[in-house]
């Protein structure tokens, strides 16, 4: 008589870095829950980092709290069957729950973290070391990922390095979550006036990539009495954006997923401007598919996944240089048609890829394991 195996709901603690105070919350880990609770799973989400204030600014109390929050983590993922953590490099806190839960450890991340900048972020600093780059910039990260059963991260860039300590490693893009993108379609309308909206997403910390277009937005703006530039995610240090002269622009310090989604169904144009350099290399395309998804007719430097990822032409542009950053603004500025051409096209890209439904596809086995019965 055959023997029929019964697969028990998989118990997961999801820890997030800084809860939903950043954008890597929504869009890498809570964006999961319905997903989880579909597949049967029971998920407890949780942060890593106080998200409150003032706490920050007691580095004593700061790094206290961390501690004592890292031993009720790990009390927490003792009765989980898996632990998926988004953008968590604590070493001590990975240590702690290999060493003390029999729980699969996944780690989801982006950016070039293994940066000398990144480093002892277990305590909620970050190192100001000016070391040259060279192999194992940031040592706490590379030592942390031979303990986990699995990483993932938004593309092949960022998986070749992990790849080089733990093999384990699998690409889940980000995806854009083009579905509330279409919840929200038509509740806020582009601009019908002939204003043309520039648009930016970012946070304080990606903000000096719009140095590199600074006089090519100077030289539009004195052209096109039109155009408006809307800057959303700068924080509220206006010294960390180019001092505009001509540029009519307005800020956005901070903002939710609703209040993203809303500013970016608002735009007509969406700027990616990337540094050529490590950092903006393994950046991945996230930026771009969320403008696709908004409708708004991408341009971007071509470096690193967004050199393949933008077709020139089809779903958006790609400028290399100062002049071409001009030249090719000015014809999207002027030409609403090849707005609609690019959108049209950008639309397609994201729901033929870049779904939810396929990044869950991809994540389910990597938190599930071989097997779960």
């Amino acid at each position: 008589m055959e023997t029929v195996k019964t697969v028990k709901p998989l118990r997961l603690l999801v820890i997030m870095e800084m809860g939903l105070k950043y954008p890597s919350g929504f869009l890498r880990a809570w964006a999961y829950r319905k997903h989880f609770e579909k597949a049967g799973w029971t998920a407890k989400f949780v942060s890593h980092h106080f998200t409150g204030p003032l706490l920050w600014h007691i580095k004593p109390l700061y790094r206290l709290y961390t501690y004592l929050n890292e031993l009720r983590l790990v009390r927490l993922a003792a009765s989980c069957d898996a632990v998926y953590m988004c953008k968590v490099q604590s070493p001590r806190l990975i240590g702690l729950l290999r060493r003390r839960t029999k729980a699969r450890l996944v780690l989801d991340f982006g950016d070039a973290v293994w940066m000398p900048r990144y480093g002892s972020r277990s305590s909620g600093q970050y190192s100001s070391s000016s070391a040259p780059l060279s192999g194992d910039e940031n040592p706490e990260f590379s030592a942390l990922l031979p303990m986990l059963d699995a990483v993932t991260t938004d593309n092949e860039l960022t998986a070749a390095y992990v790849r080089r300590f733990n093999p384990n490693c699998t690409v889940v893009p980000d995806s854009p979550q083009i579905e509330k993108f279409d919840e929200a379609r038509g509740k806020a309308l582009k601009n019908t006036d002939g204003t043309v909206t520039l648009g930016w997403i970012g946070s304080q910390s990606t903000a000096y990539n719009l140095f590199l277009i600074w006089e090519a937005l100077e030289r539009l703006s004195a052209k096109h009495p039109d155009l408006n530039l809307r800057l959303v995610g700068t924080g509220n240090d206006m010294r960390l954006i180019p001092p505009f002269e001509k540029v009519r622009y307005s800020c956005v310090e901070k903002y939710t997923q609703e209040e993203m989604i809303r500013e970016v169904l608002k735009m007509d144009i969406g700027l990616f401007p990337l540094q050529d350099v490590e950092a903006s290399r393994v950046r991945g395309v996230l930026k771009a598919s969320v403008y696709m998804s908004g409708e708004a007719a991408v341009i971007s430097s071509p470096v690193g996944q967004c050199a393949d990822f933008i077709k020139d032409g089809v779903n958006g542009l790609l400028a290399a240089d100062d002049g071409e950053w001009e030249r090719k603004l000015d014809l999207l500025i002027r030409d609403k048609q090849l707005r609609q051409k690019l959108v049209k096209g950008g639309l397609e890209t994201v729901r033929g890829k870049l779904t939810l439904d396929r990044a869950f596809e991809t994540l389910r086995p990597v938190i599930e394991g071989e097997s779960h019965v």
